[in-house]
Protein backbone atom coordinates (compact mmCIF):
# COMPACT_ATOMS: atom_id res chain seq x y z
CA UNK A 1 0.00 0.00 0.00
CA UNK A 2 1.24 3.38 -0.92
CA UNK A 3 1.54 6.57 1.02
CA UNK A 4 -1.85 8.21 -0.91
CA UNK A 5 -3.66 5.00 0.01
CA UNK A 6 -2.84 5.10 3.19
CA UNK A 7 -3.75 8.96 3.63
CA UNK A 8 -6.90 8.70 2.02
CA UNK A 9 -5.76 10.70 -0.98
CA UNK A 10 -7.50 8.39 -3.50
CA UNK A 11 -10.51 8.12 -1.68
CA UNK A 12 -12.17 10.32 -4.63
CA UNK A 13 -11.35 7.19 -6.72
CA UNK A 14 -12.60 4.97 -4.73
CA UNK A 15 -16.42 6.28 -4.80
CA UNK A 16 -16.29 6.79 -8.14
CA UNK A 17 -16.15 10.82 -8.42
CA UNK A 18 -14.35 12.72 -10.84
CA UNK A 19 -14.05 16.28 -10.64
CA UNK A 20 -14.81 15.94 -14.30
CA UNK A 21 -17.75 14.14 -13.92
CA UNK A 22 -19.90 16.94 -14.97
CA UNK A 23 -18.57 18.05 -17.65
CA UNK A 24 -20.11 18.37 -21.02
CA UNK A 25 -17.12 16.93 -22.68
CA UNK A 26 -18.36 14.28 -25.10
CA UNK A 27 -21.17 13.84 -23.25
CA UNK A 28 -23.68 15.92 -24.65
CA UNK A 29 -24.96 17.55 -22.01
CA UNK A 30 -25.19 21.14 -21.09
CA UNK A 31 -22.57 22.34 -18.47
CA UNK A 32 -23.99 23.62 -14.77
CA UNK A 33 -23.65 27.22 -14.13
CA UNK A 34 -21.50 28.11 -12.03
CA UNK A 35 -22.66 29.00 -7.91
CA UNK A 36 -23.74 32.73 -7.53
CA UNK A 37 -21.20 33.82 -4.39
CA UNK A 38 -23.43 36.95 -2.83
CA UNK A 39 -21.20 39.67 -1.36
CA UNK A 40 -22.45 40.30 2.83
CA UNK A 41 -24.33 43.07 1.69
CA UNK A 42 -26.70 41.73 -0.94
CA UNK A 43 -27.30 38.91 1.69
CA UNK A 44 -27.67 41.36 4.02
CA UNK A 45 -30.49 42.88 1.82
CA UNK A 46 -32.40 39.75 0.49
CA UNK A 47 -32.54 38.64 4.39
CA UNK A 48 -33.97 41.97 5.58
CA UNK A 49 -36.59 42.18 2.28
CA UNK A 50 -37.50 38.60 2.77
CA UNK A 51 -38.26 39.25 6.93
CA UNK A 52 -40.99 41.96 5.27
CA UNK A 53 -41.99 40.34 2.62
CA UNK A 54 -41.70 35.97 1.73
CA UNK A 55 -43.10 36.76 -1.71
CA UNK A 56 -42.15 39.46 -4.30
CA UNK A 57 -43.69 40.95 -7.04
CA UNK A 58 -42.23 40.38 -10.39
CA UNK A 59 -41.61 44.07 -10.40
CA UNK A 60 -40.67 44.31 -6.94
CA UNK A 61 -37.77 40.91 -7.39
CA UNK A 62 -36.82 43.08 -10.93
CA UNK A 63 -36.29 46.52 -8.68
CA UNK A 64 -34.55 44.58 -5.76
CA UNK A 65 -32.30 43.07 -8.53
CA UNK A 66 -31.08 46.56 -10.40
CA UNK A 67 -30.60 47.86 -6.75
CA UNK A 68 -28.33 44.70 -6.18
CA UNK A 69 -26.74 44.57 -9.42
CA UNK A 70 -27.64 40.81 -9.17
CA UNK A 71 -30.52 39.31 -11.89
CA UNK A 72 -33.97 38.95 -11.43
CA UNK A 73 -33.15 35.05 -11.26
CA UNK A 74 -30.72 35.20 -9.11
CA UNK A 75 -32.79 37.48 -6.81
CA UNK A 76 -35.62 34.56 -7.35
CA UNK A 77 -33.25 31.35 -6.88
CA UNK A 78 -32.38 32.92 -4.08
CA UNK A 79 -35.95 33.52 -2.77
CA UNK A 80 -37.19 30.01 -3.31
CA UNK A 81 -34.32 28.66 -1.92
CA UNK A 82 -34.60 30.28 1.18
CA UNK A 83 -38.26 29.44 1.91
Amino acid sequence: MGEDERSGSTESHRSGYSPHSHSSIGCGKKARKARTIFTDKQLQELEATFDKQKYLSVQDRMDLAQRMGLSDTQVKTWYQNRR
